[in-house]
């Protein structure tokens, strides 16, 4: 299935979500995200920015920017393309691993865009997966906090958005904490209002 943004402007930041198909976990172990994180990197070049990205067990969220027209289409086909077929033969599986297309959401404002990379690297909290966002080894919250060096982030968008990464750090928690907050947040995105 061909995921096509249906908003194809340039220079503009976007969500993106989506989930294992029936139920299932999209990732079972470390290797399952290595590998998806592994195809991601090699279909990504200079027509996406990666802003902000979490991968759970049974779903994936990421901030981008759009630097070309449908570049984030095309670089979840190629790295979705490489995934399932690794994903069905790994774990005996066949046909489609994603539940739909992508599911996502322009992101504008620089509040809206910092609420939207807070809410995905506070999903490991919230779904008590870890008690402290860094302990997540999938996300780029530990390069925010310069904890790890990692090629998935943007300097530019900790210079400009994030600032003090230790403030940035309590906001995360804080939110992950707030679960009417979370789930509030996330109905606004996957219904096109926030």
């Amino acid at each position: 299935m061909r995921d096509k943004l249906i908003h194809s402007a340039t220079n503009a930041c976007f969500h993106v979500v989506n989930h294992a198909v029936d139920g299932r976990e999209l990732y079972y172990d470390a290797g399952d995200y290595k590998s998806y994180l592994h195809f991601f990197k090699e279909a990504l070049n200079s027509d996406v920015t990666v802003l902000v990205y979490c991968l759970m067990p049974n779903h994936f969220h990421f901030l981008l920017r759009q630097n070309a027209y449908e570049a984030i289409s095309s670089l979840f086909e190629a790295a979705h393309k490489r995934y399932a077929r690794y994903y069905n033969k790994k774990h005996g599986y066949k046909g489609k691993i994603f539940r739909q297309r992508l599911n996502h959401r322009e992101t504008m404002g620089e509040e809206h865009i910092l609420n939207a990379a807070a809410y995905i690297h506070a999903n490991p909290v919230h779904a008590n997966l870890a008690q402290f966002p860094e302990e997540w080894e999938f996300s780029n919250f530990q390069e925010y906090l310069r904890m790890r060096k990692g090629s998935l982030y943007s300097e530019r968008f900790l210079l400009d958005y994030i600032g003090n990464p230790e403030n940035y750090r309590k906001q995360v928690i804080e939110l992950a904490r707030k679960k009417g907050m979370q789930r509030a947040f996330m109905r606004d995105v996957l219904q096109g209002k926030g």
